[in-house]
């Protein structure tokens, strides 16, 4: 399970234990893409808004699902509030982090909440794995499958922002083996680490010390994870360009390389035909996001 940190608590063999945990899920989607479709039209993203408000709508619409589900087995509607504390971590801190940032562009909003979708397969599916009880096997992967098609529908979304934010469409990067992905990775995490190194220098020499602590932070992790095996340049039109940070504000410049690694990586995983190739691709996105989850810190906000 690459998107999660922690398995769950228990094994799940109640059917009544599902239920909650599903209703607990649905109501915090609800409340989460409300709170992301209020501060999108604060900002004026209003496409961005109306796909959460579109979200929040789906999945109060699940919710009353779920209830009418437990009607249907003869047992009561789960109180999702009992449930909370059997719902991976990962997803409420990311939850509370990206409703409480004061820099969020709609295409951060749209990847972290594509992250939280995969998250929830990723938790529904441990628990089809490796639960003992056929209805609840059942349920779960049904469950996991509803996830999935948010996560497609946000990362249709996702990349409509992207586009809107840095211009016309770039042909995806995909690769097509372990091998492939290890090649496009290093390029692209040894291109930005190196500019992230520079922009790190800048921030130095403006004054901004924390600033280019972090971003130093970031090419060290960006270098460490290229590793040292043979560089194959990207192609051109999803390579980082490494000119971003010689005119633009720095701290810009950082969070739109950022911004292209982590959608580079996240067509890779979209079009991926290989178990292994899917994993690597969505824990590569998960660091990027990670990186730009640092990068939206109030401390930098303007």
């Amino acid at each position: 399970m690459p998107l999660l940190h922690q398995e769950p608590p228990a094994r799940i063999d109640d059917l009544d234990v599902l239920l909650g945990i599903a209703m607990a899920l649905e109501a915090e989607a609800v409340l989460r893409y409300g709170q992301l479709a209020v501060l999108m039209e604060q900002r004026g993203e209003a496409d961005t808004a109306a796909t959460f408000r579109s979200l929040m709508a789906e999945e109060e619409v699940h919710t009353t699902a779920i209830g009418r589900w437990a009607s249907d087995l003869g047992r009561a509607a789960p109180d999702g509030g009992s449930f909370l504390w059997l719902l991976p971590p990962d997803i409420a801190a990311s939850w509370d982090d990206l409703v409480d940032r004061t820099r969020l562009t709609p295409y951060q909003a749209l990847s972290l909440a594509v992250v939280n979708e995969q998250r929830a397969f990723a938790f529904y599916s441990h628990i089809a794995a490796g639960t003992g009880d056929d209805a609840v096997r059942r349920h779960a992967e049904s469950l996991a499958r509803e996830e999935l098609g948010h996560a497609a529908l946000l990362r249709r979304e996702r990349r409509k922002a992207f586009h809107r934010q840095n211009g016309a469409a770039a042909k995806p990067a995909r690769a097509d083996s372990p091998a492939a992905l290890d090649r496009l990775a290093h390029s692209l995490l040894g291109a930005a680490a190196a500019v992230h190194a520079a922009l790190s220098e800048r921030l130095a020499t403006d004054g901004d010390a924390a600033g280019a602590a972090l971003l130093a932070e970031i090419a060290r992790e960006e270098a460490a994870v290229a590793g040292d095996g043979p560089a194959a340049h990207p192609p051109t039109d999803t390579d980082t360009d490494t000119n971003t940070g010689a005119t633009a504000d720095p701290w810009s410049a950082a969070i739109a390389i950022t911004e292209r690694l982590a959608e580079s990586f996240a067509d890779v995983a979209a079009t991926a035909t290989d178990e292994a190739v899917l994993g690597r691709a969505l824990t590569l996105q998960e660091t990027s996001i990670r990186h730009l989850a640092r990068l939206a810190s109030p401390h930098h906000s303007s």
